[in-house]
């Protein structure tokens, strides 16, 4: 459990510091778009 919560603290980290592809930032918009539809926060 502990070496995946450093892996994620590991990846955070790189993920801030190195710029994304566009495939991981298009991922990560849909996957933001998932969490606003449940919550009821749409974008904007």
């Amino acid at each position: 459990m502990i070496v995946v919560l450093l892996a994620l603290a590991v990846g955070i980290v790189i993920g801030w510091n190195w710029p994304q592809p566009p495939w991981a930032r298009e991922f990560q918009d849909r996957v933001v778009e998932t969490f606003h539809s449940f919550t009821g926060k749409g974008p904007k």
